[in-house]
Formats: structure tokens, C-alpha cells, sequence
């Protein structure tokens, strides 16, 4: 559970007499008092156990909730809370509804059998389905969570939460947006937070951290026209580790300034040697985390790596966040035109699930638009996420702007995406992130020439 309480929100409630007629959503400050209340409810339906046999603990949290409070204030945000609160107390099932942080919730849903089981998560799930009107602006939000899979009783209570932070923190590190069921795989490889901060520190000073890259297509040509850089973390002991498992720990201490700094450091210096061994004459991605873009050394940071290592600007391609780039309007664009102006690219990640204003949109000096791949996702079978695509795509050619299609893993999707204006797809159906050497080995098979897709 968070250990940082916002205590401005409503007051707790302990009383459950009035579970029955009409679920209260009970505001807690202590892991202590979850414990209380989950014994209260399982008492209270001990009788009932023969007859609804299946209980389990559910834990969600609002993915990107922060950013919500960061664009539309924090008003909008407990107004967001508290329509949510107002929707899980309204699912039939869930016998106890409990906001234990900022944004995570805990339920407690009892069941006859495993079908209704099922149906009550999806109903959990169903909240999420539909837009949220907050003050007025209408906004999707995700969740992500986690389900215990013990058998919940008096004596369960501990495990049965403990499984389902585990299975919460998988479904965060792997992704968002998704639900995840307790297994022993998902118990941390790091003892602590503080073990795991220590390690993460040794791994930059000791160069324990490595790139991959992922192609980008251009669709017209069938030409690979920029390559990725992502981040692993090659442990000595853990084995390959991957971003969603420490990046969240490095934004929240503070690390992700040095780790961004090394990852655009080492992009350069391997461009330096492929266009030293005259290969690979592509240009170069790397992403920017929102702490970086905020820091108010990072252009200069980063133009002085450059210089120091000696490429052309115009071979990379900065990614910046969309929830980024709205945090103050004329900084941005400030920051952004000293970028430009040395050469390099910008590009906006995660394009369409933010709060951009199309006004501030055209002032910023971009060259391409990634369409975020929860739309892409369904662009085959949702025609809600086909028409957003789209009208991204049809965005972009206005702005005069190249437009990506991040996650593209079927060839369902992409014969859509022909069927577009789209210019360029990224996704596991061109290929994952694979090493500088695996990078290497596929451009020498293919006789030096870029790789091409049908």
C-alpha cells in the first residue's frame, strides 16, 4: 500500500451498518486499519460462507493519476475520485469498498461461484470502459490491478493483501492497464525499495546498464528510418531487467536525471560507431523522461553530451512525453526551440491520452506525433479507437508532421493502418527491442540494405 496519505480527502468512516443498504466508500490513512475493516466485513458474512463460497481481494490503482492532477488541478482530481468512488460502490458483488492512497482502492468481492466471480471483475473492469466528466472536460482514464488468489478468512487477511499488492505491482510494471492475478513469480527480486535504489545507483556508476533498439518503419518506402534506444539493466546476479521494473523507482528518487543523462550519452557514442564502421545511417530516438524535461539544466545537459561526443544533432530524435510538454507553455517552448535550433528532432510520445490543447500544439516546434498504442491496440475491432487513430493521423498531416503508430503486433493492423495516411509503424510485428549487435547482424544479412516489410 502507498505510504504517503492525502489527508485533505474525506474523513474515514469505520461503521458498516449501512453496508448492506447502500456500499460507503471508507477513506483510510493505515494499513492497520484496512486490516480492521476487511475482519469486520469477512465477520459479518461468516454465516454466509456456505452459500457464497468464493472471496477475494482486489487492489486498483488510476494509472497516471498524478498527470490528471498536473493538467487539471487538483480539485478535478478529487472530483475524478470521487466519481470513480461513486461507480465501484455501485458494482454488485463487492462487499467492501475501501480508498486506501491517493488514487488505489481495495474490494473485497464475495461470490457463489467462478463465473460470478468473473463477472463481478469484469464490472470492476466496466468502470473504467467510459469517459469520466470532470469540470466540464471529458477524460478516459486506465487502472490498473491486482487479485489475490488465497482463500480469504480471518487467518488470510495479511496474505490475501500482500498477494494482491504483488499482483497490483506487476501489472504497473508491465505495462498498466491491465489485471493481474497473484502468482509466486510476481514476488520482488529486490528485498525493499531501498536495496533496489542502492543497486540501481551501482548499476549506472558501474555500467551494468545497456540499449536496445527498435525500428521504425516508413510505410511508403518499406525503409527502417529511425531506431529507438531503450534502457535494460544488466544485473551480475538478477539477469536481464527490464525498464518497467526500475524506471518508476528511478523517477520517484530522483535517479532518472542520471540514467536519462547515460542513456543519451551511450545513444550517441553507439551512433559515433556505426557511423564510424559506415552502417546504419539512421536516426536515433531516445526518450525523455518528464523529470528530465522538467529539470531546467536539461538542454544544456544534454547539447554539451552531444558536443562531446561528437555527432550530428540531426541524427536524433528526442521523445517527449505529451503530459510533459503541457506542464508550463512558455518553458516548453523555449527548451523545445533550443533543441531545434541545434538540429534535433522532437517527437511526442503517447500521443492522444493526455490533455493537449490543439492551440498550444501548433506553437511547439514538433517534427512527429506517436500515436499511443492503447488505440492502435484495438484499431481492428474498436471503432472508437479506429476514429481517434485517424484523426491523429489526418492531425498530423495538418501540422505537417511525421505520425507513428507505436504498437502495431498484428498484420490485422496494419493493413488498417495502409488503408490510412499513416506514415510509420513501430511495434513487435517489425521487431522487439533487440541488442546493438543483433541491430548489426541483421543489417549485414541483408547485404547493408535497410530492412523492408510486404
Amino acid at each position: 500500500m502507498k505510504a504517503v496519505w492525502r489527508l485533505f480527502h474525506f474523513a474515514a468512516s469505520t461503521t458498516l451498518s449501512t453496508r448492506k443498504s447502500k456500499k460507503i466508500i471508507t477513506r483510510i490513512y493505515q494499513r492497520q486499519q484496512l486490516q480492521a475493516l476487511l475482519k469486520q466485513a469477512i465477520g459479518s458474512r461468516y454465516h454466509d460462507k456456505l452459500t457464497a463460497p468464493l472471496r477475494t481481494l482486489l487492489v486498483l490503482d488510476i494509472d497516471r493519476f498524478r498527470q490528471v492532477n498536473f493538467s487539471l488541478g487538483y480539485t478535478s482530481g478529487d472530483h475524478l475520485l470521487e466519481e470513480v468512488a461513486h461507480r465501484l460502490r455501485n458494482v454488485h458483488g463487492c462487499d467492501l469498498v475501501v480508498q486506501s492512497g491517493d488514487d488505489e482502492f481495495v474490494l473485497l468481492i464475495h461470490a457463489n461461484t467462478q463465473d460470478q466471480l468473473s463477472q463481478i471483475i469484469q464490472s470492476v473492469q466496466h468502470v473504467f470502459v467510459t469517459s469520466f466528466i470532470v469540470m466540464d472536460q471529458e477524460c478516459f482514464i486506465t487502472a490498473s490491478m491486482g487479485i489475490s488468489v488465497v482463500d480469504i478468512s480471518l487467518a488470510t487477511i495479511e496474505q490475501a493483501m500482500h498477494q494482491a499488492d504483488q499482483a497490483l505491482l506487476t501489472a504497473k510494471r508491465t505495462g498498466k492497464n491491465k489485471l493481474v492475478s497473484y502468482h509466486s513469480s510476481h514476488v520482488q527480486r529486490f528485498s525493499n525499495q531501498i536495496q533496489m535504489e542502492t543497486e540501481l545507483r551501482k548499476a549506472i556508476l558501474e555500467n551494468q546498464l545497456i540499449l536496445y533498439y527498435q525500428p521504425r518503419l516508413e510505410l511508403s518506402t518499406g525503409n527502417i528510418i529511425c531506431l529507438e534506444a531503450l534502457v535494460r539493466w544488466n544485473h551480475p546476479k538478477l539477469g536481464l531487467i527490464a525498464p518497467n521494473e526500475f524506471i518508476p523507482l528511478a523517477e520517484e528518487s530522483g535517479l532518472i536525471l542520471q540514467l536519462g543523462e547515460w542513456v543519451l550519452r551511450e545513444a550517441c557514442l553507439q551512433k559515433a560507431r556505426w557511423l564510424e564502421a559506415g552502417i546504419l545511417n539512421y536516426q536515433i530516438a531516445v526518450n525523455i523522461s518528464p523529470c528530465q524535461f522538467q529539470d531546467e539544466s536539461f538542454s544544456d545537459k544534454a547539447i554539451q553530451i552531444i558536443e562531446q561526443t561528437g555527432i550530428d544533432p540531426a541524427f536524433l530524435e528526442f521523445e517527449i512525453t505529451e503530459s510533459s510538454i503541457m506542464q508550463n507553455m512558455d518553458t516548453t517552448v523555449a527548451v523545445l526551440d533550443k533543441l531545434c535550433t541545434k538540429g534535433i528532432s522532437i517527437s511526442i510520445d503517447d500521443f492522444g491520452i493526455g490533455y493537449s490543447s490543439l492551440n498550444y500544439l501548433k506553437q511547439f516546434p514538433i517534427h512527429c506525433l506517436k500515436i499511443d498504442r492503447s488505440f492502435v491496440k484495438n484499431i481492428h475491432s474498436n471503432k472508437d479507437d479506429w476514429a481517434i487513430t485517424n484523426a491523429i493521423i489526418h492531425l498530423g498531416h495538418a501540422l505537417e508532421v511525421q505520425v507513428v503508430a507505436e504498437g502495431v503486433e498484428e498484420w490485422s493492423q496494419l493493413e488498417i493502418l495502409k488503408e490510412t495516411t499513416c506514415t510509420t509503424i513501430q511495434g513487435y510485428l517489425l521487431s522487439p527491442p533487440v541488442s546493438a549487435i543483433e541491430i548489426e547482424q541483421t543489417f549485414h544479412r541483408n547485404n547493408n540494405r535497410p530492412v523492408m516489410i510486404s
